[in-house]
């Protein structure tokens, strides 16, 4: 069963914003959030009309309860599921000293 079967119009639109952040946010390697009223001030440009008072009852309940995080009345950021923090691999200077050694291993061995 898919998550926009039970959805009404203004809900799927709000799911497709929200996978549509979530990616952004995974392509970018950046938090997953966006603060409230960005979120609300996307909505409204989509045409859902939502208020603050009224996006904690909207994230809580289905589809947007599965990809979003319950909204805490104490701040004012709306998270993505899976928020953690992106793996930075190695530092640059790592990089750099690794392409380095690779490059001097290639020498070596073209000589």
């Amino acid at each position: 069963m898919r998550l926009v079967e039970f959805a009404t119009p203004d809900s799927q639109k709000l799911l497709a914003l929200t996978k549509f952040l979530s990616g952004r946010a995974d392509d970018t390697t950046s938090k997953k959030e966006i603060s409230q009223d960005a979120f609300i001030d996307l909505a409204r440009s989509l045409g859902v009309i939502i208020d603050p008072s009224s996006l904690g009852e909207l994230i809580s309940q289905e589809p947007l309860s599965n990809v979003l995080e319950p909204l805490d009345p104490n701040s004012s950021v709306v998270r993505f599921k899976g928020n953690t923090e992106a793996e930075t691999g190695m530092s640059v200077d790592q990089a750099q000293a690794v392409v380095n050694s690779n490059a001097k291993a290639a020498m070596k061995k073209r000589m």
